[in-house]
């Protein structure tokens, strides 16, 4: 039998050639140019799946393809590098949990999707700060911003920037990898004003950690938001080096991600449950059924 023959498409030695070819744009100081990214995507899938001797530079491949595709993808959702701050007024949702500092409170704000906004801007994700007056009283407005509430804010906002101190903080790649389109900060917040109730899976994540804090006596409430919800707001930098030597930050990296992905899963169970049931409707509206 071939050597080929005998090794699997979903194999594990497939899978750490995949796994290099992403590595590969991952830790590249550039990406690669989109058009050879396609093609090297293209290539790959070939080589990958045909029987042939060269499944495993196939599978290299197309995992060096799909990265760069994939980043040139998200790069795209940016504001362009190096342009100027600009000032808007949008409207959107505050889709993290606020965080709260002593100068100021930063979150992340998701932009409208409506023909008012900038184009630019249209349903893009943006990290936003709120920060006190110089020398001036401190703004308890932006202690009142809620995870999933909407708000009207004239913000400046211009592209994700880092600084590239050897080996600082890669502010721009993390902004990228969280589908950042760009920074800034609220402008005049006299004119700030919220424009409805908190909804959806954020707002049911702060009132599950305010609950939380309510139930759970004592300085470990923080871990138990942390590890349940991804809300890491209580931690100080001693926990995150006590969560480190017990070698468990990863729980609470995807705690969040686990959050959503139950909440889909449930949402799509419900939806399911009144279209095989449509009477239920008659009780309770499908759509208050899945939230």
């Amino acid at each position: 039998m071939a050597a080929h023959a005998s090794l699997p498409i979903f194999g594990k030695a497939c899978v750490v050639a995949l796994l290099a070819g992403i590595c590969t744009i991952v830790f590249s100081p550039r990406l690669l140019p989109l058009g050879w990214g396609v093609a090297a995507a293209a290539a790959g899938s070939l080589l990958w799946v045909l029987p042939c001797r060269l499944r495993l530079l196939g599978a290299a491949l197309f995992g060096l393809g799909w990265a760069a595709v994939h980043g040139h993808a998200g790069l795209a959702q940016q504001l362009p590098p190096g342009g100027p701050p600009v000032d808007h007024v949008l409207q959107g949702r505050v889709i993290s949990l606020p965080q709260q500092g002593p100068g100021g409170t930063r979150f992340r704000f998701r932009v409208d999707d409506g023909p008012t906004m900038p184009t630019e801007l249209r349903g893009r994700d943006l990290a936003l700060g709120w920060h006190d007056a110089f020398r001036g009283p401190a703004d308890e407005r932006r202690r009142t911003l809620q995870a999933g509430e909407r708000w009207s804010l004239t913000v400046r906002v211009r592209p994700p920037r880092g600084r590239v101190n050897p080996g600082g903080f890669d502010a721009e790649g993390y902004a990228l990898r969280q589908r950042v389109a760009g920074s800034g900060y609220v402008r005049e917040p006299a004119q700030a004003h919220p424009l409805g109730e908190p909804t959806g899976l954020p707002a049911w994540r702060e009132q599950m950690a305010d609950a939380i804090a309510t139930a759970v006596e004592g300085d470990g409430r923080r871990f138990v938001q942390a590890l349940a919800l991804g809300d890491t707001r209580g931690l100080s930098q001693a926990d995150w080096d006590d969560l480190r030597a017990l070698g468990v930050t990863h729980l609470v990296a995807i705690s969040g991600f686990h959050v959503g992905v139950v909440a889909g899963v449930a949402a799509l169970l419900a939806g399911g449950l009144w279209r095989c049931l449509p009477m239920l409707g008659l009780y309770v509206p499908r759509p208050l059924g899945a939230a």
